[in-house]
């Protein structure tokens, strides 16, 4: 009786894995040029509504923050949760009047990261990282780390925020 090689043997192994998924997915259709391209064009969107978050609430600018989520969003954290674009916007906007000087307007920023985004048709997940700076001087300092978990909708054409948790980093 003739022995494989141990060599040959974990060659045959490596090729197997790489040809089962290749098999596999020449057994799935490929998507449309157009469905590819609506993909591309709804991650972006959606990153932008993610960094459009950011400037507005840097920017103290609540209507337009309250304006990225849908009728019946909300917005949960730490500080309560809230539904709807009005009683969002009147929660921020008293959230940073009591905080006005501990924070004040332009000296501080969020950076977000790590952006994972799933789409299901008119509907998405995503979860990031962010990281809201304060200014100490020239100097900026961690203030506050966590992570957003968000249901989004597509409202009118527009993605939406159905649900924004802000979570402890995790």
């Amino acid at each position: 009786m003739m022995r494989a090689h141990p060599g040959a043997m974990a060659l045959a192994t490596l090729i197997g894995c790489f040809a089962g998924p290749s098999l596999l997915a020449a057994a799935t259709p490929p998507q449309s040029l157009e469905a590819r391209i609506q993909r591309i064009d709804d991650q972006m969107a959606i990153q932008q509504l993610l960094m459009e978050y950011g400037r507005a609430v840097d920017n103290r600018d609540f209507a337009a923050f309250a304006a990225l989520f849908a009728e019946d969003g909300e917005w949960a954290g730490p500080q309560g949760s809230y539904r709807g674009p009005k009683q969002i916007q009147k929660s921020m906007e008293k959230m940073f009047t009591d905080a006005a000087a501990d924070i004040p307007k332009g000296k501080n920023f969020h950076l977000l990261t790590n952006v994972i985004i799933d789409l299901q048709g008119d509907h998405a997940t995503a979860s990031s990282k962010f990281i809201f700076y304060k200014m100490n001087g020239a100097k900026p300092e961690a203030q506050v780390a966590g992570r957003y978990e968000d249901q989004l909708v597509r409202v009118g054409g527009a993605w939406k925020f159905k649900q924004r948790r802000a979570l402890p980093p995790g």
